[in-house]
């Protein structure tokens, strides 16, 4: 038990601290071990206005994994941001327990989600729950205007399909030649590599390394299927720019690589490009220069030897 004495020492000590930064208009000096314990009184205080409930989230929806899916089927260009920004913040400690606010940007609204309602937004007791409840709200609006299905696991709001008219008959010659066709899933063969990835060895070879692209892959613990990871370049790793090739939550090992051999290739392409101008001056400066009259005859003696 804590004693009034005790008490009435603390109370007499911040006067004290509060009379000095008043007339020297500097905070007051603390000690590291007074630093350290008044930390942990603020965390331990009560908070003066509590902190409203955790938002239901009872349901089984995999919030995030919606999300991820509606971005990944409208992924764009390698050099562009996946178009899913969560941004994560300590919010306050409650019973000496940190919680967090989570918000997540997406390119289809300008304001982030969850929107502050009444000046707060909702904190939670697990980073993942705030994650979960910032992809619901996104959800929730996508799905609102029309960007995705309601209520279906099918992410993507397409428009109603038309009746489809009548397939003409083929002629048996057609037949054959439709049947001898490859497939659309033979032509996405894991085993046939993205002009890309091929590409990206390629220039390699050429600017003289002898390590392919090497390309690592870490898949999330939360999306299963979903993949983040970097390329690793070998003796040209020093020649790219740090996090060139970078991703993050891509759906699918191959989607994954190929756009991590998309942003290599801006700057391989780059890298080969001066090599190729360099290769050209040096040439140009073994050619014999050309002078008017008998010189030129006098030159070009003079180079046979």
């Amino acid at each position: 038990m804590v004693s009034s004495e005790t008490y009435r020492a603390i109370q007499e000590w911040i006067g004290q601290q509060l009379d000095y930064e008043a007339s020297h208009l500097t905070p007051a000096p603390l000690t590291e071990t007074q630093r350290k314990l008044l930390d942990k009184l603020e965390q331990a205080l009560p908070l003066a206005t509590p902190p409203p409930p955790e938002p239901d989230l009872s349901d089984t929806t995999n919030w995030i994994g919606l999300l991820m899916e509606y971005r990944a089927s409208r992924q764009r260009g390698a050099n562009n941001a996946a178009g899913i920004d969560f941004e994560e913040k300590p919010g306050p400690v409650v019973a000496n327990v940190q919680r967090w606010y989570c918000q997540v940007q997406i390119d289809e609204h300008p304001v982030a989600f969850p929107h502050p309602g009444n000046g707060t937004i909702p904190c939670f007791a697990r980073k993942k729950d705030a994650k979960r409840y910032a992809a619901k709200c996104a959800v929730e609006w996508l799905r609102a205007n029309g960007y995705m299905r309601q209520g279906s696991s099918s992410v993507v709001a397409s428009p109603q399909v038309q009746n489809r008219p009548v397939t003409p008959q083929l002629s048996p010659e057609r037949k054959k030649q439709k049947l001898s066709a490859p497939s659309p899933e033979q032509s996405k063969s894991p085993a046939a590599k993205s002009d890309a990835i091929q590409e990206a060895q390629q220039l390699c070879a050429r600017l003289g390394s002898p390590d392919k692209p090497g390309y690592i892959l870490i898949e999330s613990s939360e999306q299963p299927g979903f993949f983040s990871g970097y390329p690793v370049m070998g003796i040209l790793g020093s020649a790219i720019p740090k996090g060139v090739g970078h991703v993050k939550e891509v759906l699918g090992k191959r989607q994954a690589k190929e756009k991590m051999a998309e942003e290599l290739l801006v700057h391989l392409r780059g890298i080969a490009a001066g090599h190729d101008e360099a290769d050209q001056r040096f040439l140009a400066s073994l050619l014999p220069v050309k002078q008017g009259g008998g010189n030129s005859d006098q030159s070009s003696i003079h180079l046979r030897g």
